[in-house]
């Protein structure tokens, strides 16, 4: 994992810097574009890059990526963090770091172009996500106890929910990690809204898009705060084929012993599954204190999940515990940091599968160790998904099979970290 990304991880990415990049762009909504004679492509990958200086390279490709392609020729923007992709357009923050959130498409010469924006008051409101063409929701943080329901076809805000009666620690005013749908329902992990304060539990928010409503509140106590990565994560795929809904947390990895899991909401059910307990990290290795997180998690179509789950503790690590004798609470402040430092860098992640009924962790042969908090999101083609392996020495995705277990590597990628690849055609 590249430190740029790792200083991004620890900042919890609340907000972002606000430098202007102009690319080929509409503020005036799509019946402009239209107007001009814009052809939206309907297939293709939209595959975004992380500079050295934090800023984001883009790129079009009508065809699966093969071998190494170069994005130092991309569209550049202060910022590209597509949350869903609906009817082959994009739903993300504002590229040019101002306040809002806006619809992009990809046009017939493989141009970025701005089908629509939705304005916020707030320049760190960063998740937006569409169900389908009728519906999605984002939250304006200067209002923090509301959701609002947006169309995404026109972009038009078509109602909203009132959140207010959501419990939330020392009733503070909560942000939404992310929108998470299944059927009419949404439900959304909670942080606080000023210092994206952590809570000890995972708590969830529910609201009724048809309705407007609010539903209720669930939650799993002591098994650590919302996942840190979520702004990051692109899509839904966290719903089996019997309608069960996975959620996952960070656990705690500041010391307190509490490993990152998988919360199940069972099909029917509105309430986090108390009973169920499925800890990757620690299934995987038992000894893994000091990391037991995981990241990139997503349903398969076979009802089993993928997910970048970290394997092991490096020996720098098991020295500097061993030094103080091997109790934690020996530990100077200066050999912590210098053991998260370790821990955060450390190719020491795998991919594998994860099956969500045996409650077994299956590393994937064929795939290389990276870094748990490295490039974090995946996507599907053809019958396969695409993994990141972002570290010191590679930049590449490899293609997983699920159904003949087959793994290649797909393409490498130059010219700036990858970030995210998006398949427009294909609904979230």
């Amino acid at each position: 994992m590249k430190l740029r990304n790792l200083s991004k991880l620890i900042t919890k990415l609340p907000v972002f810097g606000l430098v202007l990049v102009i690319v080929i762009s509409c503020d005036d909504g799509f019946n402009d574009l239209e107007d001009n004679n814009v052809v939206q492509q309907t297939s293709g990958f939209v595959v975004v890059g992380t500079t050295a200086s934090n800023t984001a390279l883009v790129k079009y490709f009508q065809d699966i990526p093969t071998g190494t392609i170069d994005l130092t020729d991309g569209f550049g923007f202060q910022r590209f963090v597509p949350n869903s992709c609906i009817d082959h357009a994009l739903f993300l923050p504002r590229p040019d770091g101002f306040p809002g959130f806006s619809k992009y498409i990809v046009g017939a010469n493989g141009g970025l172009f701005e089908a629509g924006s939705i304005p916020t008051l707030n320049s760190g409101s960063f998740r937006i996500d569409a169900r389908d063409s009728s519906y999605g929701v984002f939250q304006d943080r200067a209002t923090s106890d509301n959701i609002s329901i947006f169309n995404p076809t026109t972009m038009e805000v078509i109602g909203g929910v009132d959140m207010t009666e959501g419990f939330v620690p020392d009733d503070i005013a909560q942000r939404y990690q992310r929108f998470i749908f299944r059927d009419d329902d949404v439900f959304a992990p909670i942080r606080g809204n000023v210092n994206g304060e952590s809570f000890t539990s995972l708590i969830l928010h529910q609201a009724n898009v048809a309705s407007g409503q609010f539903v209720g509140d669930t939650q799993r106590d002591g098994n650590g705060v919302a996942e840190i990565t979520t702004l990051n994560s692109f899509g839904q795929n966290l719903t089996d084929p019997n309608g069960n809904l996975y959620i996952t947390d960070a656990g705690n990895f500041t010391g307190q012993g509490v490993a990152a899991a998988v919360n199940k909401i069972p099909a029917g059910s509105n309430e986090i599954d108390p009973g169920y307990v499925f800890l990757p990290a620690v299934t995987l290795n038992p000894t893994n204190v000091f990391l037991p997180t995981f990241g990139g998690f997503k349903v398969l179509p076979n009802g089993t999940a993928i997910a970048r789950v970290n394997a092991s503790v490096p020996q720098e690590v098991v020295d500097i515990v061993l030094s103080v004798g091997g109790n934690l609470a020996n530990l100077t402040s200066n050999q912590i940091d210098t053991i998260f430092n370790i821990l955060f860098t450390a190719e020491s992640a795998s991919w594998c599968v994860l099956d969500l009924v045996a409650l077994t962790v299956t590393p994937i042969p064929g795939v290389p160790p990276t870094g748990v908090f490295s490039a974090n999101d995946t996507f599907f083609h053809n019958g396969g998904i695409y993994l990141p392996v972002a570290t010191q020495t590679e930049n590449s995705f490899y293609r997983y099979d699920w159904t003949t277990e087959e793994v290649s590597e797909a393409f490498q990628v130059t010219g700036a970290d990858i970030s995210i690849v998006v398949n427009i055609s294909n609904d979230n």
